[in-house]
């Protein structure tokens, strides 16, 4: 897979498949090893009580139509205020990863904001497969969330000591500034930390489609380039009418609010005056969310570091993906099945998605419910478990071709 040609042979196999005996994608190559599991958490199995992911990866139309009829979530009910009472004996059963693993891992710590509002079960679930002790997690709870919730989402942070709560919560409204503000409050609680070199943003419907081994990997290749969707044909350009005119000749770019950002993009943001000027400009605007990254990354004058200086528009292939978030819009210009249900017109992944996302070449896959086909998202922690062991393990070799040939890492500033 040298040329362009097999990267976008390889793009196909991403969307539509067939099945691939390596982890169930084309990213994988299984190799034979020997070398036994010595840290306590990869003793054993992360199994689904009743349920066989591999017959579900493996698109087995009988047993998807054995779970199709459950909804209700397959965790304990225990609450997380009680779990976490002894925070040695939670970290224990959860099988919490407290080591970093690999020395590559350890010298290359990531910063996270996770923004939520309900469901602290499922955050947890979130929470456990990216946790790592080199890593940062900065956790804005929406402040309409109600007293019970917000403790919840206290006690299952409350045995980490690189996992914090937001210095200020915010009451989120889709469509208005107070989506974007809480991850510029993340963003500067971060800076407090001098390790990190990457942020990635997320939510508690998201979880991970990459172990952080292949994350740190990826961002290595993207060495100091951001990530951001961007587009001018499909921007609603509407929503920049205004009297006012962008500060410093910027050009309002669409795109999403989720981003892989480098450090001193986010140094930016935080301390630069022209940030701040563009900030209180998109604060009269409609959805400022969808544009105050996403111009800032594709207005490659004002300097910023990893901006991209080529074509903005992102082409789901090779030459500008977008890789910090699958999402599947109904309305997407690459469609893909939807074979869960689709809310507000972005699909909820059901048991029929997994294979699809098993291959995804992404970071992170969004939208995952906890209440709806709650096998999914255990069969993707169980996935992401055991692609972590098999990796620290040498039985599975990552393939990179396909990140380390992207275009437009290579033309930024």
């Amino acid at each position: 897979m040298k040329n362009k040609m097999d990267l976008k042979q390889l793009i196909n196999l991403f969307d539509k498949g067939p099945l691939f005996d390596s982890s169930y994608s084309p990213l994988y190559e299984r190799i034979p090893s020997s070398t036994e599991p010595s840290f306590d958490y990869f003793l054993g199995e992360r199994n689904v009580p009743n349920v066989n992911c591999r017959l579900l990866f493996e698109k087995d139309l009988q047993e998807i139509q054995r779970l199709d009829q459950f909804n209700k979530s397959v965790s304990n009910n225990i609450s997380l205020c009680q779990q976490t009472e002894d925070c040695d004996k939670f970290i224990h059963n959860r099988k919490y990863v407290v080591d970093p693993l690999t020395e590559e891992e350890k010298l290359f710590s990531i910063a996270y904001s996770i923004l939520v509002y309900d469901k602290p079960e499922q955050f947890e679930i979130l929470l456990r497969a990216i946790y790592r002790p080199q890593n940062f997690y900065c956790i804005h709870v929406d402040s309409k969330a109600s007293l019970e919730l917000f403790d919840e989402f206290k006690c299952a942070i409350k045995c980490f000591p690189n996992v914090f709560l937001a210095s200020q919560r915010i009451p989120v409204e889709w469509g208005k500034m107070s989506v974007l503000t809480p991850e510029l409050v993340c963003l500067k609680d971060l800076l407090q930390f001098s390790r990190w070199k990457y942020f990635i943003n997320l939510t508690g419907q998201e979880f991970p489609l990459r172990t952080n081994y292949e994350i740190v990997k990826i961002l290595k290749i993207l060495n100091g380039s951001n990530d951001a969707e961007g587009t001018l044909k499909r921007a609603n350009k509407e929503r920049w009418n205004i009297k006012e005119k962008p500060p410093h000749n910027i050009n309002p770019v669409k795109g999403s609010i989720h981003v892989t950002l480098n450090r001193q993009f986010v140094e930016y943001v935080i301390s630069n005056p022209v940030a701040k000027d563009f900030l209180n400009w998109v604060n009269k605007t409609d959805i400022p969310d969808e544009t105050y990254f996403a111009s800032l990354i594709h207005n490659p004058h004002l300097g910023i570091p990893g901006s991209f200086k080529g074509d903005i528009e992102t082409d789901f292939a090779v030459k500008k993906p977008f890789l910090s978030r699958f999402k599947n819009w109904v309305n997407a210009p690459n469609p893909l099945p939807c074979l869960g249900k689709y809310v507000r017109s972005i699909c909820i992944f059901g048991l029929g998605d997994l294979p699809q996302l098993a291959r995804r070449p992404e970071f992170f896959a969004n939208k995952f419910h906890i209440d709806y086909k709650p096998h999914v998202i255990h069969c993707m922690d169980q996935l992401i478990f055991n692609r972590t062991r098999d990796e620290l393990y040498k039985n599975l070799k990552f393939r990179t071709t396909f990140y380390e040939n992207i275009e437009s890492i290579k033309d930024v500033v």
